[in-house]
């Protein structure tokens, strides 16, 4: 049986002009394998989207009978299609937006990073081109690049971070019309990622934690050397126990901080969700109070209420990747070594400050916190770390005796000292 062969298929293309009212006209159309663009005319010119569509019907029909040439291109039609957007267009004008959105300098480099990749692929294809095929083809090629500071081939997790970026570039072709659909949000476009098991700690291993960074500082201040030291133990636990992004944490200034109403406002933060109130659990504010005391006696200028919280021996803030890079796994090394010799469960060396977020999320759930509580002193609009974590927790059995650490941790200071107080209403006052 003869298959009969699918209709020829175009589209009305409107352009509209600068000066907000004149509006072109063009039919795109296929003929021979290839897609070919013919000028109508302006709005001024009589036509308008029915005649245009009347007359893509009938070249359509033309086509379909075998009776149509393309007419020989004037010098006008050349510009016109020369004029055509393209992919380097498109993503030039989503860059330029997000980059004013997003005033932070390591969003913007990350921001970079991803187009640079993007326009280094055919970035000259005209947008509406762009079809299931062409962004295959792109995810192909992706998967072969190598990284100039790695000098390995870019991981899964990185392409699909490329590949989010390019939908979201194609959602803007899409909204000025320029594609029908975006291809970059079917179904089964993205790299096979293997689900890496990222670590949280459990409530005896923040403790351990804390005392390691106090051991610590107590042998420097032996040797008088707080400067190398000073201050980490209250750092560690407010990142542990106020959850909040190690940029922010180091920006905190005196006066952001409330110890006596327990509460401390982050000014600066990545996201505008970020700009928010941290609630102080009585734990914290206990490990707080010692830090501020001791900070000016060990500054060699007096702290003002810009001075940071968290700063160096000089007083300036600290530098997050120092901490990241240096105090952090010596911290964990000698956490570990009385782990080790108690017999308890290592804490994993490739920990990051990222993983305090995480852990500040399972504590807040063991103590009884609710998810639109825990979102909010995150600083996040979407739920998925915290739902995430909340399911991972579910899974697992937990213990009656570390309820009760986690509770100890994040209470408030108007709250019961033990973990079943707070299921119970408070007592009434007697008359």
């Amino acid at each position: 049986m003869r298959r009969v062969p699918r209709a020829a298929k175009g589209k009305v293309e409107e352009h509209p002009w600068k000066d907000g009212r004149t509006i072109s006209f063009r039919l795109r159309v296929p003929f021979k394998g290839r897609k070919v663009r013919l000028t109508l005319g302006t709005n001024h010119e009589g036509w308008n989207r029915e005649r245009a569509d009347v007359e893509l019907e009938r070249v359509l029909g033309l086509i379909e009978r075998g009776n149509w040439e393309p007419p020989p291109k004037r010098s006008g039609d050349q510009a016109a299609d020369d004029a055509a957007e393209t992919l380097r267009m498109t993503a030039t004008r989503v860059y330029k937006r997000k980059h004013k959105e997003h005033p932070a300098k390591k969003t913007r480099a990350d921001l970079k990073w991803r187009f640079s990749y993007i326009l280094s692929h055919q970035a000259d294809t005209p947008t509406e081109e762009i079809d299931a095929a062409w962004f295959d083809g792109f995810r192909d090629w992706l998967s072969g690049v190598v990284s100039e500071k790695t000098d390995k081939e870019l991981s899964p997790r990185s392409q699909n971070m490329v590949l989010s970026q390019l939908a979201e570039i194609l959602d803007e072709a899409v909204r000025y019309r320029l594609l029908p659909g975006n291809p970059a949000r079917a179904p089964k476009t993205r790299v096979k990622e293997k689900k890496k098991r990222r670590p949280i700690l459990e409530p005896d291993m923040v403790i351990d934690l804390l005392d390691a960074a106090s051991d610590w500082e107590a042998e420097l201040h032996k040797k008088k050397q707080d400067h190398w030291c000073y201050g980490r133990r209250a750092f560690l636990a407010t990142l542990m126990l106020a959850g909040p992004r190690i940029s922010e944490a180091v920006a905190i200034e005196r006066s952001s901080l409330d110890i006596h109403s327990e509460r401390c406002r982050v000014d600066k933060s990545k996201t505008e969700a970020g700009e928010r109130d941290l609630d102080l659990t009585a734990y914290l504010v206990h490990e707080l109070r010692p830090h501020l005391a001791t900070s000016p006696s060990l500054m060699k200028r007096a702290p003002t209420p810009q001075t940071t919280v968290f700063h160096t021996y000089k007083g300036g803030p600290l530098n997050p990747d120092n901490f990241r890079a240096r105090a952090l796994p010596k911290i964990i090394q000698r956490a570990n070594k009385k782990r080790a010799a108690e017999g308890k469960l290592l804490i994993p060396t490739d920990l990051t400050p990222h993983a305090f977020r995480r852990t500040f999320v399972r504590l807040c759930f063991m103590a009884g916190r609710e998810l639109d509580y825990v979102m909010g002193q995150l600083g996040h609009k979407d739920a998925t770390l915290a739902v995430e974590i909340y399911a991972q927790m579910r899974k697992s059995r937990t213990r009656r005796k570390e309820r009760e650490l986690a509770w100890e941790l994040m209470r408030f200071s108007d709250e019961g000292e033990t973990f079943g107080e707070i299921m119970s209403p408070a007592p009434r006052p007697v008359a």
